[in-house]
């Protein structure tokens, strides 16, 4: 794959998405968005705080998300996951 291929996107909670949330503003947390601009799609990586935040970038951005991975365990970033996979029917 060559880089303009690549799609990534580094995102923090409470800066790119969830500026509403008091609590993702301190806990700097980081979401990847990562992915093949040739097929338009890109999976996103520990969601935390906002969801729809996240749907609208990858909708700015012209990609589609099939499916959501987490790396490790938090409850709110556990909830969020869950909640993304359901509202877009995703693979978890």
């Amino acid at each position: 794959m060559s880089e303009q291929q690549l799609y990534f996107r580094q995102l923090l909670s409470g800066r790119d998405v969830g500026t509403e949330d008091q609590v993702a503003r301190q806990m700097m947390n980081f979401i990847y968005l990562i992915g093949d601009r040739a097929t338009g799609e890109a999976v996103v990586i520990d969601p935390a705080y906002d969801p729809q935040g996240i749907i609208n970038i990858f909708e700015e951005d012209e990609m589609t998300l099939p499916g959501v991975l987490a790396t490790h365990y938090h409850p709110i970033m556990w909830w969020d996951m869950m909640g993304l996979a359901f509202q877009e029917s995703l693979i978890f």
